[in-house]
């Protein structure tokens, strides 16, 4: 039987086909800077004491400001040690589209580290893979001021 024989299916089968497209679509994630720029406080947790032996958990205190290139934020941040702010670092974040968060690359002489950032609203989780191999090795969670 075809939507021929019932009159009216053909337009209610399109309806139902362009509602079922944009019902079923997923948000597109975009970056802008204003949703992260500011103060953020919160915890960085280690997720892997094998591949980071080293690794403690932190209180941090993370501080975004207009980064040096359009569309880019820099991030300053702090762990709190005994009440008082430690820096541990400055990066420049940019907008990874393919993975949807605000990313950056850390390298010491130890290792490097590759940090992805997620902000809604004045919620911010992230995590920290070491590279090569992307194990995860911390996990982030900080609201915003």
């Amino acid at each position: 039987m075809t939507s021929d024989l019932i009159p009216g299916v053909r337009p209610w089968l399109a309806l139902m086909a362009v509602a079922g497209v944009t019902l079923g679509a997923a948000p597109v994630a975009t970056g802008s800077p204003s949703d992260l720029l500011g103060t953020w406080r919160g915890t960085s947790v280690c997720t892997d004491r094998v591949l980071a032996p080293a690794c403690k958990d932190e209180v941090v205190v993370y501080e975004f400001t207009a980064g040096p290139t359009p569309g880019s934020v820099h991030w300053k941040a702090d762990k709190v040690v005994d009440g008082e702010r430690q820096t541990m670092g400055e990066f420049d974040l940019t907008w990874a589209a393919d993975r949807t968060c605000w990313a950056a690359e850390f390298r010491s002489p130890r290792a490097r580290t590759a940090w992805c950032l997620q902000v809604d609203g004045k919620h911010l989780t992230g995590t920290g893979r070491l590279l090569p191999g992307n194990g995860m090795v911390r996990r982030m969670e900080a609201r915003k001021d």
